[in-house]
């Protein structure tokens, strides 16, 4: 079925084609919508939109193949467009909307509901920002579930409609659920426990509880295929499928097991082992579903006390953050996750010996450390940033983590280089330095503080020479005569170990040419050669002159930067000239690699 529905919905274009014609809205976000023009389903960017699901648009454009850059640790969207069938982006020039019978599209324009509250859009419309801070907030808390109709809402919901017995009650409410599902473009959850609601019409599936989740969970997928391939679809089977172990006597043995459960598939997903989100979970739905009921009531009497009732929520989701208990734990393959599912089911089945279930925590337990030895031992990683720059230092055994500035060019996402820590399995940062003031080298930095503990940030107006760490030795130079901000940048000369890395930040020739006239820099350099190289300004012509490469002559030199077109063709032709005229070894991350130099072997790696 769907292989039929991929081949229904393929259509080939060519780059730059112009397009024409009638379009429906399939799906509505903040940021963008996604059409369909007979066949075939388009992305389109639109900030900030009125669009409603159901609207038709008559559309003039040009067409190109989605351009999403995304990096192996990071969330790729061009692939979640892409298991819906979508491969194509529409560049319009001309979007107007025509006049079309839809119920919900009357709906929102007689209540103008696209410009509801922020707690009406997040609660009842199924519209919200990820950049909003109580999205973020619960995000972070791996709790965003909460605030699309989840589970435990509707079972405390629905366990009140339940009480009244009436049957044409419970009419109303799969009416209300229908109606809901409709307006909100049929919510997966929502409209799960909806047909939860229909099924429970049939004697046989309201006794057999595991088969009708199983019958609503095969709906689901007919009607959503793409459910199958989201994480959401894998936590929903995987409590279907060990429900029939839950002992209703034992629920705190029900709490851990669940707890293991889901925190291995919050491994698998996320990085992450979250000690805390089961917890809140269920401290936090009741009133949540409070809200549910409040805050129509509080819309009708007055609707500026809606953002009260949103501060109200978000303080509380702040200072639960404030003690939560995450633990990044780094990336696991498959197998381990699977190998720990079977530990847990020997651990609980009554049918195991003890022998056998000690033997499996213990193969358990060793494959962790084993996963662990197998880790880099020491490296420096130059992260696929595009035209920003931000490299990672790591010692796992003396658990040091120091970054060399945190930005991100054009098109990348402002959670780059915490989901990069996060897939390493890095829990605190004990150093970042930041270059300079230009965004592209410091717009990860709040994401950071949002989710690592940091024990220093040094800016370029901090006046400091010398820091230690161990057996780090850092010495910091900076041009205080310079006029541009690229030439106020903390250079950095990084001794690690037998190893030295210089690293430039944004500092142009200007600032080559004080650093070689500083005696300091020159006897400093004398006594020992630069290993690895930042070549200056993503390998800007303005940067890195013949005399001062010359000078450096570093084993191999490290360029963050890609070709974006315009005046942000980095790296330059003369710095590429420069660096194969004086013979050095050179790697760019060209919108494609993030650079490992291991440091014990020297070795280095693309991925």
């Amino acid at each position: 079925m769907l292989l039929i529905y991929q081949y229904w919905n393929s259509n080939s274009f060519e780059e730059e084609q112009e397009i024409v014609g009638k379009a429906k809205i399939l799906k509505c976000k903040t940021n963008y919508i996604i059409v369909k023009i007979n066949n075939t389903k388009f992305y389109i960017q639109a900030n900030k939109n009125n669009y409603v699901v159901g609207m038709k648009l008559n559309i003039k454009g040009k067409v190109n193949q989605i351009n999403s850059i995304s990096n192996y640790y990071e969330f790729d969207f061009k692939e979640y467009l892409s298991k819906d069938n979508i491969r194509y982006q529409i560049k319009t020039s001309n979007l107007e909307i025509l006049n079309n019978f839809n119920i919900r599209v009357l709906i929102y324009k007689h209540f103008n509901l696209n410009n509801a509250p922020l707690l009406i859009n997040v609660l009842f419309l199924n519209k919200y920002d990820s950049s909003d801070l109580m999205v973020s907030e619960l995000n972070q808390l791996g709790l965003k579930y909460l605030i699309n109709f989840n589970f435990i809402n509707m079972f405390l919901i629905f366990k009140l409609f339940n009480k009244i017995t009436l049957r044409k009650f419970k009419y109303i409410s799969t009416f209300i659920l229908f109606v809901w599902s409709y307006l909100t473009c049929w919510p997966i959850m929502f409209t799960r426990i909806m047909f939860n609601q229909i099924l429970d019409i049939f004697k046989t599936l309201k006794t057999d509880k595991y088969l009708k989740n199983l019958v609503s969970i095969v709906v689901i997928i007919l009607i959503f295929p793409n459910f199958a391939f989201s994480s959401g679809f894998w936590y929903i089977v995987l409590i279907i499928l060990f429900w029939s172990l839950v002992n209703k006597e034992k629920k705190l043995f029900n709490f851990i097991f669940f707890f293991m459960l889901l925190n291995l598939l919050n491994v698998y997903f996320t990085y992450q082992i979250n000690g805390t989100s089961m917890f809140y979970a269920f401290l936090l739905s009741p009133i949540i579903s409070v809200y549910y009921w409040i805050t129509p009531l509080v819309y009708l009497i007055n609707k500026d006390l809606l953002n009260n009732l949103y501060d109200v929520l978000l303080t509380v989701v702040i200072l639960l953050k404030r003690i939560s208990l995450i633990l990044n734990v780094g990336y696991f393959n498959i197998i381990f996750i699977l190998f720990g599912y079977l530990t847990i089911i020997n651990f609980v089945c009554d049918l195991v010996s003890i022998k056998i279930k000690i033997y499996s925590i213990i193969a358990f337990f060793l494959f962790l450390v084993l996963n662990f030895l197998f880790k880099p031992s020491e490296y420096l990683t130059m992260l696929n940033v595009g035209n920003g720059n931000s490299f990672v230092y790591h010692n796992k055994w003396n658990n040091i983590t120091i970054i060399f500035d945190a930005g991100v060019g054009k098109q990348r996402s402002p959670e780059l280089v915490s989901n990069f820590l996060k897939y390493q399995g890095i829990n605190k940062i004990d150093l970042i330095f930041i270059s300079h003031t230009h965004e592209d080298h410091y717009n990860n930095l709040f994401s950071l503080k949002e989710n690592f503990k940091i024990k220093q940030i040094i800016l370029n107006e901090d006046i400091l020479n010398t820091i230690k760490i161990k057996n780090i030795i850092i010495n910091i130079f900076i041009n205080p005569y310079a006029n541009s901000e690229n030439n106020k940048s903390l250079v950095l000369i990084v001794d690690i170990g037998n190893i030295r890395s210089l690293f430039m930040g944004d500092a142009e020739k200007e600032t080559e040419m004080y650093l070689m006239n500083r005696i300091d820099f020159i006897y400093i350099l004398n006594l020992k050669k630069v290993d690895i190289l930042q070549i200056g300004h993503h390998g800007s012509k303005t940067s890195s002159s013949f005399e001062f490469i010359n000078l450096i002559k570093p084993k191999i030199a490290l360029i963050s930067g890609e070709n974006e077109g315009g005046n942000k063709k980095f790296p330059h032709k003369e710095t590429i000239d420069t660096l194969k005229k004086l013979k050095i070894q050179y790697y760019i991350t060209n919108g494609l690699d993030n650079i490992f130099v291991l440091f014990k072997s020297y070795k280095i790696i693309k991925k």
